[in-house]
């Protein structure tokens, strides 16, 4: 493959902490706060053109064809019932009761639910199934939220519990079901199922800090799992057991001299703890991929100093490149569908686009 080059473009960045979630009664007139760090940079856009992101403990949805938005939903506070009834509907009694007696962690991610949606998973219309979001917080909890509702219509059991959920993905277990797949802590990797919100299956990835996952665009069963030190699972489900899943690990090398003297700096200071999400204890050190939507097999991967596009089929490295002069370290790389053009964000607040050459 040949050398992209890249282009820069100055973007303005802004932080600050999110409000707190409001009583039941005042969702509807709303305003959304910002995201902050702690919300890990969640955001999804579904197939009907709406944005949902995380803001605080509240989770914002935005039309992106006229920018005006739509709602704002805050993630139900915790209670004794949400921690230990996973498959229970939701009230808006309940929610109304429980929002005033603690306030919610903030929302980690957020993902709108494939296209079709199992019909028995609600009573409503299954034309509905597109204001479906399956969302997660630091305090381990992922609820499949109902936005006409604003309210849980499924909670998953957490595994394992009250570990802050890094990142989620939905995977196909068969054509007419989806499993939920879900990032917790620094390595567990795990599958819950959309029926009974119990966890499936299992795998601990350990000493590695999974960071990102994302589902193949060519095969809804297939989705993978970066770490920051280039360890790459590739994960292929085939039913709905623990038996139905296969896994192939991989490694993209990487310097990670930078990353071991953090883990270094991070253990001398006792300033996290051991079931943090890679996103919490190395927040300005990221490591994100994006499957091609043109070519099969192919990813590509930003770690805060390289570009790589690595082929799954052949397992190899097709281009590598370090970070552009001028431009901070690389936060996340999205490719054009329609073009061959590749966009990355950058720390520092820029974005530059590659293209490959003919």
């Amino acid at each position: 493959m040949a050398t992209p080059r890249p282009a820069t473009a100055s973007t303005p960045a802004s932080s600050s902490a999110a409000a707190p979630p409001l009583p039941h009664d005042s969702w509807d007139c709303m305003l959304p706060g910002p995201p902050s760090r702690s919300n890990f940079g969640s955001a999804d856009l579904s197939s009907s053109g709406l944005i949902a992101f995380a803001a605080g403990s509240s989770i914002s949805v935005v039309d992106s064809r006229s920018m005006q938005l739509v709602a704002t939903v805050p993630m139900p506070p915790p209670t004794s019932s949400a921690s230990s009834s996973f498959s229970a509907m939701a009230s808006n009694s309940s929610s109304s009761s429980s929002s005033s007696s603690s306030l919610s962690p903030f929302v980690t991610s957020v993902r709108w639910t494939p296209l079709p949606l199992r019909r028995d998973l609600l009573s409503t219309e299954p034309s509905s199934s597109h204001l479906l979001l399956a969302a997660a917080d630091r305090q381990g909890r992922i609820a499949l939220l109902d936005l006409r509702l604003r309210v849980p219509v499924l909670w998953f059991e957490s595994d394992p519990p009250r570990v802050s959920v890094q990142d989620l993905c939905w995977v196909q277990a068969r054509p007419d079901s989806y499993l939920l797949a879900a990032i917790s802590g620094p390595s567990s990797l795990s599958l819950y199922s959309t029926t009974t919100g119990r966890c499936v299956w299992k795998y601990d990835a350990s000493p590695e800090f999974l960071t990102c996952i994302r589902r193949d665009p060519f095969d809804a069963r297939h989705f993978c799992v970066i770490g920051l030190k280039g360890f790459l699972l590739s994960v292929k489900v085939l039913g709905e057991t623990e038996n139905d899943v296969v896994i192939k690990e991989l490694q993209i090398r990487t310097d990670c001299a930078e990353l071991v003297k953090l883990e270094r700096d991070a253990a001398n200071g006792g300033g996290s703890s051991s079931s943090s999400p890679a996103s919490a204890v190395f927040p300005l050190y990221m490591a994100k991929f994006a499957f091609s939507p043109q070519w099969r097999h192919v990813l590509f991967v930003t770690f805060p100093k390289e570009l790589v596009v690595f082929d799954l089929q052949y397992e190899t490295v097709l281009f590598s490149t370090a970070l552009p002069r001028g431009c901070g370290k690389f936060l996340d790389v999205l490719p054009d569908p329609n073009n061959g053009f590749l966009y990355c964000a950058h720390l520092d607040g820029k974005l530059s686009t590659w293209r490959r050459k003919e």
